[in-house]
């Protein structure tokens, strides 16, 4: 994948809509762009809008995403809590808006195929803010993920952990898995079958902390998913595990170790990347020049389709056939 952009592009006018901790992070990358006019923010909270406009001398902000929408601005990235994304999503694209939103793309499936068809109804890019396939190691380690190279791939272990306490308004199967699903696609380039999911609250009953998902792929390869938020240490970690071969990927630190026969063999060359700002890259080199966008809005519908699964399975307590 390529992700940069000419200087022969013309400056595209970006909108950002939620301005809170994430959404910070897209106003700091944005404002790096020479080839984007940063017009518009909008956030409910005055604090938030007033420190952006302050630091990043933003010439337009508003507590209402509507005045963003009816603006010029080509595209908008949306970086609202989960629950307002179906509604201003919808809003953007109906308002001739290219659209990057984060993850997850809506709360429900219906809904996140709804916003599929509404951008191609208006003609318009929809993507979801998937980070990790942007990741420099993820994307190296993606290459050997060939049966010459394993002699048989086996399964993916997937670890995405941290210490989070209290998490009082979302459980972690919706929180942590958009990750995890995504990047599964990403590396073995099609999508399970099979899906049954475990989950505990041991904190909040109400509320799952921990989750461990087994899926079934094609070609007889499953993965296993662990996602917590009452370990210590925040991890990040893939392992690709072979016949022959494994790989373990440090997604935090962008490190790939090699391992063949259960002894380590040395590392893939990474050069460690800033992921969202390739992610936004992506976007803009999507919008002005019509390339290949890999967090479409398919892809993002089927993670929210793969969360209700899960769902599924652990309210079931069986197994789920997709």
């Amino acid at each position: 994948m390529n992700f940069s952009i000419g200087d022969h592009l013309k400056k595209i006018k970006i909108g950002i809509i939620g301005v809170g901790r994430w959404g910070k992070k897209h106003v700091e990358e944005y404002s790096k762009m020479g080839n984007v006019d940063l017009l518009w923010i909008s956030d409910i909270r005055k604090e938030n809008l007033d420190f952006c406009r302050d630091k990043y001398k933003i010439p337009h902000v508003s507590e209402d995403y509507h005045d963003v929408l009816s603006s010029d601005v080509d595209a908008v990235s949306i970086c609202t809590i989960n629950e307002t994304h179906f509604d201003i999503c919808k809003d953007a694209l109906k308002s001739g808006k290219h659209v990057l939103i984060e993850k997850p793309l809506t709360l429900n499936s219906k809904e996140a195929y709804k916003l599929v068809d509404i951008a191609k109804d208006e003609n318009r890019l929809l993507a979801v803010g998937h980070i990790f396939r942007f990741n420099n190691a993820i994307i190296e380690a993606k290459k050997y993920a060939k049966e010459n190279f394993y002699n048989e791939l086996f399964y993916l272990r997937l670890q995405w952990t941290d210490f989070v306490y209290p998490k009082p308004i979302i459980e972690i199967v919706f929180d942590m898995m958009p990750h995890a699903f995504d990047v599964m696609n990403f590396i073995l380039e099609s999508w399970p079958y099979k899906i049954n999911c475990f989950a505990r609250g041991f904190r909040k009953k109400e509320l799952e902390d921990t989750a461990h998902i087994i899926c079934e792929f094609p070609n007889n390869i499953m993965t296993h998913t662990e996602t917590s938020w009452t370990l210590p240490e925040k991890t990040r970690q893939i392992d690709v595990v072979g016949k022959s071969h494994c790989l373990k990927i440090d997604c935090m630190n962008q490190k790939v170790k090699i391992f063949y026969e259960g002894k380590i063999k040395g590392e893939l060359p990474v050069q460690p990347n800033n992921t969202l700002y390739d992610e936004l890259i992506h976007f803009l080199d999507a919008i002005e020049q019509g390339s290949f966008l890999s967090n479409d809005g398919e892809t993002g519908a089927k993670v929210v389709e793969l969360l209700e699964k899960s769902r599924e399975s652990l309210e079931k307590g069986k197994t789920i056939k997709l």
